[in-house]
Formats: structure tokens, sequence, C-alpha cells
């Protein structure tokens, strides 16, 4: 049983997609159009049963010395995405926790 039947929402945050890709490391707005990461991607989606759509990219901050856009935004983008699945995993709740009471 993959852990995307649990009912439990479930994320992979991929980390480092800029040392994967040298289309990434030189524009971080290209992680979406990486061939190699969708090929790794998609890998581990069959791996792991969680869909496409769950497995999300960022790119550490572990060398630089100030904050770039380009990351920030990606990286604010995957917490907002993370956070909109667990909202909606807590509505699909609300209405089971209520017929109980």
């Amino acid at each position: 049983m993959s852990i995307s039947h649990t009912g439990i929402p479930h994320v992979v945050v991929v980390t480092k997609v800029d040392e994967l890709c040298p289309l990434v490391k030189e524009d971080l707005k290209r992680v979406y159009k990486c061939k190699l990461l969708k090929e790794k991607m998609e890998e581990l989606s069959s791996k792991v049963g969680i869909p496409m759509n769950r497995i999300l990219s960022v790119k550490d901050y572990h060398e630089e010395n100030k904050l770039q856009d380009d990351v920030d935004e990606l990286l604010l983008n995957t917490l907002s995405q993370i956070v909109d699945y667990a909202n909606e995993y807590v509505k699909r709740l609300a209405p089971r926790n209520q017929q109980s009471l």
C-alpha cells in the first residue's frame, strides 16, 4: 500500500534542485522546465505513491550570504501549497468530527 492511500495528505519536498540540473543552477525560474528533475520526480512518485503535484521543489540556502528573491519565492510557494493541503484535509475532517459529537 502506498502512503497516498492512507487518507492523510503527504507532500515530498525535493531539495538542492540547483545541484541536480545545470539549467536550474543558472536560472531557478526554470525549475519546472528541467527534464532531469521531472524524471527524478516521476521516479519518486512511482516509488512512494505520491502524485506528481504533491512533490515540491526548493533550493536550499547553504552557501549564500544574502537572500535571493527567486529562492524565497520557490520556498514560499512550497510552504503555501503545504498549508493549502493541510487546510483541505482539516475541512474534510470537520463534517466527520461534528457527526460523532
